[in-house]
């Protein structure tokens, strides 16, 4: 290990002091031309660095931050501190043992939804702790690092997002759900709890808006269920406690990695840079000498349908059939290049096998009054190259006003573009189908019988 990481740093430093670095960014750094890949920082890039009086596309800039981003996301997290890294470890070392047996990793530790929006109403817990059991559907008391995949319900963490909604949910080829995981950082959570923003009636009306702190980061997981996936080697896996939408169960399952949502608010781009990247398996063509099986396709050519065929309501049990998935456009040439520097830099490692699929950003430096509509970004209006996910948005590929920045503008100033914060906040905007399992609904009238504000009377 440690002469690999030797090799790795004797090839960094040549490639460093081969560049010259010009310009200035918006913040007065300075920034090198081309930017020069790096996988020895744990911590988020506060913003993107562009050199002063560049005139091209900057697309290398913005997904060299994204990769940046990425390795902080995915950096041991330091043992029993929430989205800290471990800064003695590398991106390739093992995590702090969790009491699922598996090592933990920074994003996995971001507070999640279940934690910070109760269904009573009630104050969240502290940053640093993890909520009462009695806030997840699994009525499981999590420790360290762990990961429930059931937020409030058999339903609420298999539907893919929609605009303000939750819509079908997508089948992978071992004809299992995919599952969904949100969190925010720090930063963002801190100020939910302090202005109390987990309360709808706290949230403003247009045209009052809400501002986030620079630095609020949340992030986005997809995870699948590992029964049978052939080259598990060629994914970051771990147990989570997963709710069995047909009996109502939870049990530790072995979950693998498949696309990663990455959002962060910075000075020069206050609408958020938007990032998200996917295991190089899930749809052909076969990346980097790929084994050509896929998690969403079955090779054989077959057209992927022009909607979800799936309903999220009624949920189909037994799990049906996979149908295939395909990328509708094409990775950025320019990623793609940068996802080849990078993943070769981390040929050692499991996320060798994950890719940067879009970088999507606010084209006017520091302009928070500009919406985020596709003619103010990049990708924008015409896009040619992907702007979406097909692990979370896979039937949202084909119309660039479909695609995140335009889709969460619908929440820019109630919530500043954070959909979660709108769907959740407390009375909760989720649709009565999600509440509707007998075991949870029970569980959500006794919370609310024993809540304070229950007790008094109070609404």
């Amino acid at each position: 290990m440690a002469k690999k990481w030797r090799y790795l740093g004797v090839r960094l430093g040549v490639f460093v002091a081969a560049m010259v670095f010009v310009g200035q960014s918006a913040r007065g750094q300075n920034c090198a031309n081309p930017p020069v890949p790096t996988i020895t920082s744990p911590q988020v890039p506060t913003d993107v660095c562009v050199p002063q009086g560049f005139s091209g596309n900057p697309i290398q800039f913005f997904d060299d931050y994204s990769w940046r981003t990425f390795i902080a996301m995915v950096w041991p997290v330091a043992a029993g501190q929430r989205g800290q890294p471990d800064t003695t470890k590398t991106v390739a070392s093992p995590g702090p043992l969790l009491s699922s047996r598996m090592d933990g990793r920074v994003f996995e530790t971001f507070k999640s939804v279940w934690e910070t929006f109760h269904n009573d109403g009630s104050t969240p817990a502290a940053w640093n702790v993890y909520d009462a059991a009695k806030f997840n559907a699994c009525s499981a008391t999590a420790s360290f690092g762990d990961i429930i995949l059931s937020s409030f319900s058999k339903f609420s963490d298999l539907g893919q997002a929609g605009v303000g909604s939750l819509v079908g949910p997508l089948v992978a080829q071992n004809t299992t759900y995919v599952r969904y995981a949100a969190g925010f950082n720090e930063t963002e959570f801190t100020q939910i709890l302090g202005d109390q923003l987990y309360l709808r009636r706290n949230l403003p009306t247009p045209p009052n808006s809400l501002t986030f702190k620079n630095g609020s980061v949340d992030v986005k997981a997809a995870w699948i269920l590992m029964d049978g996936i052939p080259h598990p080697e060629r994914y970051y896996t771990r147990k989570a406690l997963v709710l069995d939408p047909k009996t109502g169960n939870c049990s530790q399952t072995t979950v693998g990695l498949v696309g990663l949502h990455i959002v962060q608010k910075t000075s020069t781009r206050p609408q958020w840079i938007w990032t998200t990247f996917e295991q190089v398996d899930n749809v052909p063509p076969a990346v980097g000498g790929g084994p050509g099986t896929f998690n969403f396709n079955d090779g054989k050519g077959g057209a992927m349908p022009f909607a979800n065929p799936y309903p999220i309501d009624p949920l189909l049990l037994p799990t049906p059939a996979p149908f295939n998935v395909q990328r509708v456009t094409p990775i950025h040439a320019s990623t793609a290049n940068t996802n080849t520097a990078y993943r070769n830099m981390l040929e050692r490692s499991v996320w060798q096998f994950y890719q940067l699929v879009m970088t999507q950003w606010p084209l006017d430096v520091s302009q928070p009054g500009k919406p985020g509509v596709p003619a103010n970004t990049f990708p924008g209006t015409g896009a040619t190259s992907a702007f979406a996910n097909v692990t979370m948005e896979t039937f949202d590929q084909s119309k660039i006003q479909t695609g995140c920045m335009n889709c969460h503008n619908s929440t820019r100033l109630p919530t500043d573009f954070v959909w979660t914060l709108n769907d959740h906040a407390s009375p909760t905007n989720v649709p009565d189908f999600l509440m509707r399992d007998t075991a949870f609904r029970e569980l959500q009238t006794l919370m609310l019988s024993t809540s304070p504000q229950a007790q008094t009377g109070a609404k």
